[in-house]
């Protein structure tokens, strides 16, 4: 990693090489604390990749939706179903899922490297300095990108939808868009921050609002056929959402407020887990900060996948959704990059073993998102 004088430009030579090297660390790194977690505890490897939500999407692969699970939306367990079938049928789904969101992850990284090199990215679509690639790669649940999780399929087609639309790409960034909603609840907010990237790089307000109309029609089209999948299965539209109800949420807009600091009815004691996803919502809120003022539809998706949380009561899954933000965490990462080089490091450290820890937390089976 270069030194802050070095962090300027966003095609400084070895910039191809470092996020390659980066995710050969971090997967080297993760399914090596598997194993040896799997071994030193006498936990199965099957059900080291089989914690917590994993474990929901390989019942859904093999028995299909039940309640609760049709709170989990049906592109990646049915992509993963079809993979398998691929595949002749007899893989646990956890192997195939896990080898899927690592394929997508490096389709991200191939994608996000060559459109760099193509034409100068906006701001927060690539990272201009190998610090930012490390900041994204070492986020606290980046293992949820190459497991069986719908983190690595929703980087690649989300990455795809907003560069599209930046370049005007419309078609091919509405599919896109459209994957997204079947993917992940923030799927909504990729399609509001796409239609606005299209829409801004034009002149003139009649051509915005055209563009924005059509991208936005795709959405709501895209959001429709979701209905229609979820009454066709369960007789209800809205079942995905009823069923996130099995989860914590509050009833009021000052529950929400009041679970920034632990105050709702299921908070009891001290928990330091929740006070470091606290202050990593703080981090990324700074960050979508910086972000807003350089690109107002990314900034705007950094923001809203982070009050989305707040009905939750808690940031209990901060982690997790973060994972995916890549804008925020490449603008972050570079501007690591000019600090001094104790403070870089210092946080670096600390970044690794909080990745680590994670890690290993959702191998052992406690909570890691």
């Amino acid at each position: 990693m270069r030194s802050p004088s070095q962090a300027a430009g966003p095609s400084q030579p070895g910039m191809t090489d470092a996020p390659w090297g980066l995710v050969l660390l971090v997967l080297v790194h993760h399914f090596g604390l598997w194993a040896w977690t799997s071994w030193h505890r006498g936990i199965p490897a099957l059900l080291v990749l089989d914690r917590w939500d994993s474990h929901h999407y390989s019942t859904l692969v093999l028995d299909g939706y039940s309640w609760p699970l049709w709170a989990f939306l049906p592109l990646y367990p049915g992509l993963v179903w079809l993979v398998r079938l691929g595949l002749g049928g007899t893989l646990p789904p956890q192997v195939v899922g896990t080898l899927l969101s690592t394929a997508c992850l490096l389709g991200f990284i191939a994608w996000n490297t060559h459109q760099a090199r193509q034409a100068p990215p906006g701001p927060g679509m690539t990272a201009r300095t190998p610090w930012g690639w490390f900041a994204f790669l070492y986020g606290p649940a980046s293992f949820a990108l190459h497991s069986h999780h719908t983190e690595g399929l929703f980087l690649l087609l989300s990455f795809g939808a907003l560069a599209c639309a930046s370049r005007g790409r419309l078609l091919p960034s509405a599919v896109l868009v459209s994957l997204c909603i079947f993917t992940r609840n923030q799927g909504c907010f990729v399609a509001i921050s796409a239609a606005l990237l299209a829409a801004l790089r034009e002149p003139s307000w009649r051509e915005r609002i055209m563009r924005f109309g059509v991208m936005g029609g795709v959405a709501l089209l895209a959001f429709a056929g979701l209905l229609v999948f979820e009454w066709n299965r369960s007789a209800d539209p809205f079942m995905f959402l009823k069923a996130q109800r099995e989860w914590n949420h509050v009833d009021s807009l000052w529950g929400a407020i009041r679970g920034l600091w632990f105050g709702n009815a299921w908070h009891r004691g001290f928990n330091g887990w929740l006070v470091l996803r606290n202050v990593y919502g703080a981090v990324w809120l700074v960050f979508a900060g910086v972000l807003w003022r350089r690109d107002r539809a990314l900034g705007l998706y950094a923001l809203l996948s982070l009050l989305v949380m707040l009905p939750q009561g808690d940031l209990g899954n901060a982690f997790r959704f973060g994972a995916v933000l890549f804008p925020v965490m490449f603008v972050a990462g570079d501007w690591l990059a000019t600090r001094p080089g104790a403070l870089r490091w210092t946080v670096a450290l600390g970044m690794v073993w909080l990745n680590h820890k994670v890690t290993h937390a959702y191998a052992i089976a406690k909570w890691p998102y």
